[in-house]
């Protein structure tokens, strides 16, 4: 038996460099998600059970192995959100939380990090690090993890847990765990089922302990500097209270002020000013630096609207491959959101930086919003435009050629469209259009484009030009109607 927290890190540190087959006999054709957990638990002689206390109740450690992965630019980032205990909504409202089951169970947690690689067999991946996380010890993040937890059980008080979501909280979120939505619980204070839910820690969170613990890197920047600036308030107000001095400035004015040239992101510039960052601002990315903007997956988004009222703009996000699309699930086989697209909406809460135009054509900083997509339209229409996006792509995209007047062809596809008014639709990211073979914007597909009127030879049956998904323009618009709800 272990007895304290650094009897149980020694034997963790054994583990590293190991491959699962090394660790204990599992069955590795079961391809079971928690492979990896179970393997870790073993290596402890834990047997896997659902107990409400510590995986290690002596010592007071829980044992949690999490998957990273390497992204496109080179860099690592945690693969998915650290899901922990199931939340009793009849027993948490009894909870304060000191001394509630959460932390006791949480407080202390020996990490495993292993690399997610989709090309090698389970049984050889490798714990590349372990890290003994005490939640307590920064006690900045320990007092949003602790405002999070409190607003989750506010809404349980209120007789408001079917409204519980992901996005309304900072660092701790309340995620969706059933395998279906059967998976529903009582709730104290109101009649209405709620959905199976688990604390479980962003995965913007993870990233940043990803890099501290295994990569070493220096802390990002901070808009919070100590505990005492969140006590009273919370991260979103302190950022809010940064930016309202400047609401209803024009954008040259504060070009002037912060010494701004012109730049086709002078609205991050801004931004970054009115923050007080030092690091390079180059864009929506650089505020992935930002130690909270991280830890809570905040995007930051200029929206600009013309003199009517109108944003023609659309938000991007990253392309996606075609041949990793139709491998996803929506859900895993736990009920956990597995989809890039599907963690991505649930774990995102946008700071969008409106600018509008007045009517002598200069354009102001109207004001700062936070706004996180209602899961009922995540669950709704986005989960609908996925799913058909994936059907499209399995059974071949249409595409069809028409030449225009000046001799170039346009190439129209049976993707949904911006003017399917479907609150997200899917088109080219860049300007170019591709559909050679290994062409430089061009995507393989996983099955043959079915073709009318194709141009030529040179254009493929099975490349096309790469798509992302974009949040519609008109979607955006009605939440920004007025800044100041």
């Amino acid at each position: 038996m272990y007895k304290t927290k650094e009897e149980v890190h020694n034997r963790a540190l054994e583990i590293v460099g190991k491959q699962m087959n090394e660790l204990v006999e599992i069955d590795t054709e079961s391809k079971t998600k928690n492979y990896v957990g179970d393997a870790f638990e073993s290596w402890f002689g834990k047997s896997k059970d659902s107990a409400s206390q510590p995986d290690l109740p002596e010592a007071g450690v829980e044992l949690k192995a999490t998957p990273f992965k390497k992204n496109k630019d080179g860099k690592y980032s945690a693969k998915e959100r650290l899901v922990l205990n199931i939340i009793n909504y009849m027993n948490v409202v009894n909870e304060d939380f000191e001394n509630s089951h959460f932390l006791y169970k949480n407080g202390t947690i020996e990490l495993a990090f292993y690399e997610y690689l989709k090309d090698i067999p389970r049984d050889k991946w490798t714990i590349r690090e372990v890290a003994l996380y005490e939640m307590s010890k920064n006690p900045v993040d320990f007092a949003i993890i602790k405002q999070d937890w409190e607003k989750i059980n506010q809404y349980i008080k209120d007789g408001r847990a079917h409204e519980l979501n992901e996005g309304i909280t900072q660092y701790l979120s309340a995620c969706i765990k059933g395998a279906s939505s059967k998976s529903v619980r009582e709730q104290p204070f109101s009649g209405i089922p709620a959905k199976q839910r688990a604390y479980s820690l962003k995965s913007g969170y993870m990233t940043s302990l990803l890099r501290k613990y295994i990569f070493g890197e220096e802390s990002n920047e901070s808009i919070i500097k100590n505990k005492f600036e969140i006590e009273n308030s919370n991260l979103e107000k302190i950022i809010l209270e940064k930016f309202k001095p400047y609401y209803g400035m024009k954008i040259n004015d504060l070009k002037e002020k912060f010494e701004i040239k012109n730049s086709k992101q002078v609205n991050y510039l801004i931004a970054g000013a009115i923050l007080n960052l030092k690091g390079k601002v180059s864009g929506s990315k650089s505020f992935e630096k930002v130690d909270e903007f991280e830890k809570a997956n905040i995007v930051l988004k200029t929206i600009q609207f013309n003199s009517k009222g109108i944003n023609k703009e659309s938000i991007s996000f990253p392309n996606f491959k075609f041949s990793e699309l139709v491998k996803e699930s929506w859900n895993d086989e736990d009920g956990i959101p597995s989809a890039t697209l599907h963690n991505f909406f649930l774990e995102t809460r946008f700071m969008f930086f409106v600018v509008r135009e007045n009517n002598q054509g200069e354009n102001v900083f109207e004001g700062i919003k936070f706004f996180s997509v209602p899961e009922e339209d995540i669950e709704g229409p986005i989960k609908e435009v996925w799913m058909e996006t994936v059907d499209t792509l399995k059974q071949g995209v249409q595409l069809t050629g028409k030449q225009q007047k000046n001799g170039k062809w346009q190439i129209k596809n049976n993707f949904v469209k911006h003017s399917d008014n479907r609150v997200i639709h899917i088109r080219p990211h860049a300007k170019e259009r591709d559909y050679t073979v290994n062409g430089k914007y061009a995507d393989k597909l996983p099955t043959k484009a079915m073709w009318t009127n194709k141009p030529d030879e040179s254009y493929s049956d099975e490349w096309m030009t790469k798509q992302c998904f974009w949040l519609n323009s008109g979607y955006i618009r009605k939440y920004l109607e007025n800044i100041s709800e």
